[in-house]
């Protein structure tokens, strides 16, 4: 019986390029609301954690709530004031196509129609496309497209 130790990733790169596709994604957004191109709150931002990866460090994103659709359906749901008005969040996917990571972030109005109805608008999208790099051995970011 021949026992090793093995040593995992220190960092995961999908995690890290995520964390960096949100980020610049609220960058962004605050951006449009400083030029009064749009008014909506950008002291905190709810972003839906469905899709995301198992072991996604969501601590490393500041001034953001995570929930999840299925909390939607809950009955003790303390988000039920916001959602009969409608709030807005951040919904992320991604996909490696044709070599390519992409990481889209998408901006939707959520909102609770009736008790078991939910309404969600696309306002806005990012694609943040990534490249893998054999020589620097990495993801790069390649091309930002909305």
């Amino acid at each position: 019986m021949v026992s090793c130790r093995l040593v995992g990733q220190d960092k995961n790169q999908l995690n890290e390029y995520i964390i960096s596709s949100i980020e610049s994604y609220i960058e962004w957004y605050n951006d449009l609301v400083k030029r009064g191109i749009s008014s909506v709150d950008t002291s905190n931002y709810y972003v839906c954690m469905d899709g995301f990866p198992a072991n996604f460090p969501y601590s490393r994103l500041q001034n953001v709530t995570f929930f999840t659709v299925k909390f939607f359906q809950m009955r003790s749901n303390p988000l039920k004031k916001q959602l009969k008005k409608g709030m807005v969040a951040l919904f992320m996917s991604f996909e490696i196509k044709n070599n390519q990571l992409q990481i889209i972030v998408s901006d939707r109005t959520v909102k609770l129609i009736d008790k078991n109805t939910i309404s969600l608008a696309i306002r806005d999208c990012k694609i943040y496309t990534y490249e893998y790099s054999c020589r620097n051995e990495k993801w790069e970011l390649k091309d930002t497209s909305i």
